[in-house]
């Protein structure tokens, strides 16, 4: 019965995966609540720092996350 369990979880990863892989708008979609959080974090860590400044050595979120295009069913 574990075994059964394990291939049908296995299966389901491999097959999300795959569409993950072939399709760049679920990859857009799919990935969407991660950009949304970061796009927050810098919001707050900004409000807590003030604005960030471009003469430190080291900025933790230097390079904004790609834009969604325009196609993205999912908007935040």
């Amino acid at each position: 019965m574990i075994n059964l369990i394990v291939i049908l979880i296995s299966a389901i990863m491999f097959g999300l995966l795959l569409v993950w892989w072939r399709w760049p708008s679920f990859r857009v979609w799919i990935e969407a609540p991660k950009y949304s959080m970061l796009r927050q974090e810098r919001r707050f860590d900004d409000q807590l720092t003030g604005k960030r400044k471009g003469s430190e050595p080291f900025q933790a979120h230097s390079a904004a996350p790609p834009a969604m295009p325009e196609s993205a069913p999912y908007r935040a």
